[in-house]
């Protein structure tokens, strides 16, 4: 059975779409919400409820395991990996505009904020952080009469929170050239969703955004701290995932519809990307809620 491409979850820029007057978005994410390097205008924040999830950010790993958290700022390349059998969080996205409404003034800023990586002297606000997260899951689970109002009410106060404590100022140059580049960023995200299925050769590639292939390589894996062609297997390896946990076909004609022929580096990455054979996450993912 083949699944449509537009079915599948997002795999490489996420284009969020947040009601103006809300400004905010919060949802369930569990294992088939796996995605490789991508960015979205949008702050995230992540709180895992149980399982455990890898987020890859700025070169640096991260391990959250239940009630941690991680804040990725607006912009912000970066790649989540969530564990089987079972792992759940929420995952809440804040548009800028929200911010700029209530700080209309205020300058570029970066927002860093993830459990590992707690100063002693930050530990008490990050534990509110927390706390304000542990909250909204319960209200949005509940989704009662006045959801929007307190929902609303804890976005506000999580915002302020890393505001006031989990941000540093930036040039305007840093910012703009940050926009830049992610606007760049895009355009090759785009370009491999719409043509992983087939070989996409690093020349291909330079030459369709127009750049030098020497200066493509260097961008993007100064970007994204991964090389092209890691990329684009890495894009191929989600959809094989998806594939594998909604059907039942052979492993090696999924292989092939998403444009892995390479058995044996297949085999090795997956394992490497999920920590299990396809085998095992086709097994594990059985009968499971998660999924």
């Amino acid at each position: 059975m083949k699944i449509e491409k537009s079915n599948m979850a997002e795999n490489t820029y996420e284009d969020i779409n947040l009601e103006p007057d809300v400004g905010f978005d919060i949802r369930f994410v569990t294992m088939k919400h796996n995605s490789p390097f991508h960015w979205h205008r949008e702050l995230e924040i992540l709180y895992i409820l149980n399982g455990h999830a890898t987020v890859r950010m700025d070169g640096e790993r991260y391990e959250l395991n239940p009630l941690d958290a991680i804040v990725i700022d607006y912009a912000h390349i970066h790649e989540v990996i969530y564990a089987l059998p079972q792992t759940m969080g929420i995952c809440i996205h804040v548009s800028r505009q929200l911010l700029r409404r209530y700080l209309p003034d205020a300058g570029p800023m970066a927002i860093h904020c993830t459990g590992q990586r707690i100063l002693p002297g930050e530990q008490e606000y990050y534990s509110e952080l927390c706390g304000c997260l542990k909250e909204l899951t319960v209200l949005y689970v509940n989704q009662t009469q006045t959801y929007q109002l307190k929902s609303t009410a804890l976005i506000l106060k999580i915002l302020a929170c890393l505001i006031e404590h989990f941000t540093q100022p930036v040039t305007k140059a840093a910012s703009d050239a940050k926009t830049g580049n992610m606007e760049r960023l895009e355009q090759i995200c785009a370009y491999v969703d719409h043509n992983y299925g087939r070989e996409i050769t690093l020349q291909e590639a330079a030459d369709t955004l127009g750049l030098n292939r020497e200066y493509f390589c260097r961008f993007f894996k100064q970007s994204t701290g991964t090389s092209f062609i890691r990329y684009v297997n890495q894009v191929r390896l989600n959809y094989i995932y998806q594939d594998l946990l909604h059907t039942d076909d052979a492993v090696q004609e999924i292989m092939e519809r998403h444009g892995f022929y390479n058995q044996k580096l297949f085999y090795r990455m997956f394992k490497e990307r999920f920590g299990c054979t396809p085998r095992e996450a086709r097994s594990m993912a059985k009968d499971n809620p998660y999924v």
